[in-house]
């Protein structure tokens, strides 16, 4: 018979939403002022981006485009930070060292965003180096180590 780990499901619920909020928070601000700002455009442009990868390119056009893009980005950040949250809950290694698992959870974290991008029909190569590493560093700087170091805090409360 195995014995069950007793998970502390109120303690990962707090770590998944304030991660979250946190990671995904960073990550538009990083890519907002880095690609989005620079273009002339506003956070909005960016949502709508998100929403247009998600729901096709008929949505584009919908004036609720950018509402229904950041709904789907949070939704997205609290799962991945949720994920986070439940494994740092079992393994204490996670918050030990948490810049390292942040990074690596941040490169995790593009790839299999680009995949699910590369399946769906909606992957677009980078327009330039810079805009690759725009977006490796946004997701490993700006979602990766906030939700490692959040996850870190609120373990210890």
């Amino acid at each position: 018979m195995t014995a069950r780990i007793a998970r502390p499901w109120g303690r990962i619920a707090l770590q998944t939403l304030l991660a979250g909020i946190a990671g995904g928070a960073l990550l538009d601000a990083f890519l907002w002022f880095v690609l989005v700002r620079p273009a002339g455009a506003g956070i909005a442009a960016l949502w709508q981006t998100v929403a247009v990868q998600a729901l096709g390119k008929s949505i584009a056009g919908d004036p609720n485009a950018a509402a229904y893009g950041l709904a789907i980005h949070a939704v997205v950040s609290l799962v991945w930070a949720g994920a986070y949250a439940y494994v740092a809950a079992s393994r204490p290694t996670f918050n030990a060292r948490w810049v390292v698992a942040g990074i690596v959870y941040g490169l995790v974290v593009y790839l299999f965003m680009q995949i699910v991008l590369l399946v769906s029909g909606n992957f677009e190569y980078p327009h330039s180096p810079n805009d690759f590493i725009a977006a490796v560093v946004a997701h490993v700087v700006f979602f990766g180590l906030p939700v490692a170091l959040v996850v870190k805090l609120l373990a210890r409360a």
